[in-house]
């Protein structure tokens, strides 16, 4: 694709389907969604959605670097939950990462994610001048 750099890295969990974990047009980075994968393994390090978020966070960190940014770069997130109920730990977790950054972000319940996760975050950064 002209214009177009898909950017990977092993930092990251490999991509579990037939996708890249960026896509890199211009000065904009799209993330796929990370979950709570361990890198290593392919598989989700704990049962405990803290633990999730975290090291689905610390995967976002990975790619982004990958691609030229970092998590201050990021201008708009969606956050995937598979039971709303974990909202506000996901929260506490999501604001440390982030501040004192407040990108856009939008948050689905969704009823199901591949490998047993129990959330999943995707981002749109702005990389800014090369």
């Amino acid at each position: 694709m002209a214009g177009h750099e898909f950017s990977n890295t092993e930092q990251a969990p490999a991509p579990p389907g037939p996708f890249s974990h960026a896509t890199v047009i211009g000065h904009w980075v799209y993330t796929s969604g990370m979950g709570g994968l361990d890198p290593a393994t392919g598989q989700v390090v704990s049962d405990d959605v803290i633990d999730q978020t975290r090291q689905s966070i610390r995967n976002v960190e990975a790619i982004l670097a990958a691609a030229g940014c970092t998590l201050q770069d990021v201008v708009k997130a969606v956050v995937y939950l598979t039971d709303m109920a974990d909202y506000p730990r996901v929260n506490a977790v999501y604001e440390d990462a982030f501040a004192p950054n407040r990108p856009a972000r939008t948050c689905v319940a969704v009823s199901a994610l591949p490998v047993r996760e129990r959330m999943k975050i995707e981002t749109v950064a702005f990389k800014g001048e090369p």
